[in-house]
């Protein structure tokens, strides 16, 4: 029977972990020919859960209450099918759900227990502000920042990325910071030289 590999599950980056982040092992069992993983958050009863039968081949979910009675994901147009998932809690009781569709493309979900609120997937999600509920995502040749759960844009950053990448290959750290400013390294053009800026992000959208 294949067996999970637990540890691709215990986080993303380290510049998604806040202080109020948790990096919890996730809780797997057989289940039939599949292997059932659920990833509690703190608040009683609510969390996310995973079946598999493959590496590519799961469910994945949100419950309140019975991790049987899960709210399953529809997969998105990227994905035919789910793969297995990374899962990392930003807070207590937000969590990223994060699903590989193919290097460098990834696509993410977030969740928010105690209020049950599931994102719409997120495409190429690089950095996340949890205090303030914002993402940096890879958009081609530009970075856009946006809030979570509305999607509406804050700030658009376009840069001279190195000749021949998109935002996604350019990028080489990124984090928010406590002071509502985002820390970014990347290439720049034809020699590809890395310029390291921090950029004052708005809390709210245009």
């Amino acid at each position: 029977m294949w067996r999970p590999r637990v540890g691709l599950w215990i986080g993303a980056t380290v510049a998604l972990l806040g202080p109020g982040a948790s990096a919890r092992a996730a809780d797997c069992a057989p289940e039939g020919a599949a292997t059932r993983c659920i990833y509690r958050s703190l608040l009683p009863s609510s969390g996310l859960v995973s079946v598999c039968k493959s590496e590519r081949d799961c469910r994945v979910g949100y419950y309140a209450g019975n991790p049987s009675d899960a709210t399953w994901l529809v997969p998105p147009p990227a994905l035919g099918t789910l793969p297995q998932p990374q899962v990392t809690w930003l807070t207590a009781t937000l969590a990223e759900v994060r699903l590989d569709c193919g290097h460098p493309c990834s696509v993410s979900y977030f969740f928010e227990a105690r209020r049950r609120l599931l994102s719409a997937p997120r495409r190429d999600v690089l950095g996340v502000d949890y205090r303030r509920l914002l993402m940096a995502q890879a958009e081609g040749r530009a970075l856009a920042i946006r809030q979570i759960f509305s999607g509406r844009d804050v700030l658009r950053i376009e840069r001279d990325w190195a000749a021949g990448l998109t935002a996604v290959q350019a990028v080489r750290d990124i984090h928010f910071d406590p002071d509502g400013r985002l820390t970014l390294v990347w290439l720049e053009g034809m020699a590809r030289s890395p310029v390291s800026e921090r950029i004052t992000v708005p809390s709210f959208a245009r």
